[in-house]
């Protein structure tokens, strides 16, 4: 409000600078008109007594004698002193006042600037202003002609009179000077100025400010016209600008009274405000403190501050009772997952950075040994919980092994970081027993490898027979047709069996790798070349580039890193369809050789990117055919035996991409 109130301060403040910008703006033009028209009537004196000389004698007549003298001194009775003067300036015959005859005694003008402005210009010369006897008096030097002048000292009494009526303020005044600084001041209230500072003056220009010995100054200076003579006006500064000051402090009182009261009334105002104002404002600290019961006060003088704390009691009760229930239904809701938590059969556990438990359901507690939550801190716990962590972190796919009460078990764990932002950083770790699922796929492995090694030596005596079939018949004989599909499902049903065999072996650690040296860039020509005709079958643009391994040799068992290429080709050729583009490379990859095998078929998951190594798991072809799962599982033992790494990469839709690494040297693994 007191902001409000200083708004009118702006306009009062430009007008009072308006008002002080045209004061002395006025004032100086005051003091130019003064001195102007002062120089009007000096320019008007001068050329009166030049032209009295001019119509004192005629052009013939031999002035230069006393008779001349005493008849111009009759004419001219303001001429108090006359003298005529030769070429050189020294007088030849004089006459007048004898108190003046006396002042000047001999006159020699030599060396006077007014002789010699006179001389140079040939025009009369004014100056010298000064006060004889009480008299103002100004010397007057004209030329005569033949090289003889006159010198008069000329009594301006009405002039001046006429001069000092133009007053400026009570102390102002005007100063008559010639350019040589002679002046004499109309006002005898101001200082007087010898003929140094008069000339300072002069070259102050048209209006000046100027600091006096006793004094500031303001004034205008104006030349008289066809002279080098001077009316220069002076005013007191303080004086020429007493009734601008004493307006601007009269309105800069009015205004600061304006102001105190306003300020006051402001004041009490904001008293008034204040309170409830404060009271509301302690309400929201209460509210944010979670006190929603505590009402403030709702009588005011203000019926809007009314309203405004009635209705802010009103939000109070409705929040209070909002948060009252919706503290009922997280409770209903933890209740709940409690509920459905404790059902769960996995294990879930909610642990800080450090291992610390912080939550476990029935399965959780059973597994950790605990009936309930400890209350602080627990060390054994907390490292049980650790080494849990632990184990996932170096698990392969997550499996880990646990010994409970005797009895090993395998758990499928999944472990995520949990960021809160009012909370600190939790871990929350979900573990599946699947333990019976172990033991199921290892009887089921155990069968086949038994059905696979009972049904090798009937299925090779099979196919024996179908080979004696093949010769019955011509290649054209229908019956040659049923004999070759008999065929390709025997060599089908022996792949499965080999399959089977193999990756038993390789888990049992029976398989022992054939490490030898051999080139890259052969061994990938012959492993990848041998499918091209099944690629233009196909019409796949199939390509194989070793140049980037060129002269590169790696150390392995060659016939089953061929295993593993063919493998891979095989399956980009069943997925990929016709018209694509598959592409296999070996490239140095630091102390390794990396293999890649890309096509452009459909594309893997990205949930199955993992699972697709793992066995009996299938993907259906573009074809409808699917294979056996063993596929990528032996590739992947294949290159763990050497040391390597295989891994897959795909966008669904727009093929996949199948790598793997071998060192260029390396041992079998055990």
């Amino acid at each position: 409000m007191f902001g409000a109130g200083l708004i009118p301060a702006v306009p009062a403040g430009l007008f009072l600078f308006y008002f002080q910008a045209r004061a002395k703006t006025d004032i100086s033009n005051l003091q130019r008109n003064v001195s102007q028209m002062g120089s009007l009537m000096m320019e008007r004196e001068a050329q009166d007594l030049s032209s009295r000389f001019e119509r004192m004698w005629d052009t013939d007549a031999s002035y230069i004698n006393a008779a001349g003298l005493s008849r111009a001194l009759k004419r001219n009775p303001e001429f108090l002193y006359l003298a005529f003067t030769g070429p050189d300036g020294r007088e030849l015959i004089s006459g007048g006042v004898p108190e003046l005859k006396r002042y000047f005694g001999y006159v020699d003008l030599s060396r006077d600037a007014q002789f010699r402005a006179a001389s140079r210009t040939g025009r009369a010369a004014l100056g010298h202003f000064e006060m004889i006897y009480d008299m103002p008096v100004c010397r007057l030097v004209y030329p005569l002609g033949n090289g003889y002048y006159a010198f008069a000292a000329v009594n301006l009494r009405d002039l001046f009179e006429k001069l000092r009526a133009q007053r400026l303020g009570a102390t102002g005044g005007l100063l008559l000077s010639d350019a040589e600084g002679n002046a004499l001041a109309l006002s005898g209230s101001f200082e007087r100025f010898d003929a140094s500072e008069v000339r300072g003056i002069l070259r102050r220009g048209a209006v000046f400010s100027m600091e006096g010995s006793s004094g500031g100054y303001i004034g205008a200076s104006s030349q008289v016209r066809g002279f080098d003579l001077y009316v220069v006006a002076l005013e007191d500064r303080a004086e020429a600008f007493a009734g601008v000051n004493r307006i601007t402090w009269l309105m800069a009182f009015f205004l600061l009274a304006f102001f105190t009261a306003f300020y006051f009334s402001a004041l009490l105002f904001t008293r008034r405000l204040g309170a409830p104002v404060e009271a509301l404002m302690n309400g929201a600290s209460r509210v944010s403190g979670g006190d929603f019961r505590t009402q403030v006060p709702e009588t005011t003088g203000f019926a809007e501050l009314s309203a405004l704390l009635k209705a802010f009691n009103s939000m109070m009760r409705e929040v209070d009772r909002y948060h009252g229930i919706q503290v009922e239904k997280v409770f209903e809701e933890k209740r709940k997952l409690e509920l459905l938590v404790s059902l769960i059969h996995d294990a879930i556990i909610l642990c800080d950075l450090r291992g610390e438990l912080l939550y476990a359901n029935a399965a959780a507690r059973a597994l950790l040994g605990v009936k309930e939550l400890p209350q602080g801190e627990n060390e054994p716990l907390r490292r049980s919980v650790a080494g849990l962590v632990q184990k996932k972190a170096r698990s392969k796919g997550g499996i880990i092994e646990l010994e409970t009460n005797g009895t090993k078990k395998y758990y499928r764990a999944s472990v995520q970081t949990l960021s809160a932002r009012t909370q600190r950083p939790a871990v929350f770790m979900v573990l599946r027993d699947i333990t019976l699922e172990r033991r199921m796929q290892q009887m089921k492995e155990d069968f086949f490898h038994s059905v696979a090694h009972d049904l090798r030596a009937p299925l090779l005596t099979m196919q024996g027979y179908i080979k004696l079939l093949e010769r019955e018949f011509q290649p054209e004989a229908k019956q040659a047709g049923y004999v070759r599909n008999v065929k390709d499902s025997s060599d089908r049903l022996f792949k499965l069996l080999e399959n089977v065999l193999d990756i038993s072996r390789m888990e049992a650690g029976q398989l022992r790798p054939d490490m030898r040296k051999f080139g890259v860039a052969d061994f990938l020509a012959q492993a990848a070349g041998n499918f091209r005709p099944l690629f233009d079958e196909k019409k796949i643009d199939f390509t194989v580039d070793a140049s980037a391994a060129a002269g590169a040799e790696i150390s392995g068992d060659q016939s089953l890193l061929r295993r593993v290429i063919e493998n891979l080709v095989s399956n980009a050729l069943k997925f990929t369809p016709q018209g694509g583009r598959v592409a296999v490379k070996a490239v140095r990859e630091g102390g390794a050789v990396l293999f890649t095998v890309s096509d452009t078929g459909p594309g893997i998951p990205p949930d199955q990117l993992e699972t697709v190594f793992e066995k009996y798991k299938r993907l259906k072809s573009a074809e409808g055919e699917a294979g056996f799962g063993l596929g990528l599982a032996i590739a992947r033992k294949i290159v763990e035996l050497h040391g390597g790494t295989i891994r897959a990469a795909s966008s669904e839709g727009k093929g996949a991409v199948f790598s793997f690494s071998v060192p260029a040297e390396t041992g079998a693994r055990k």
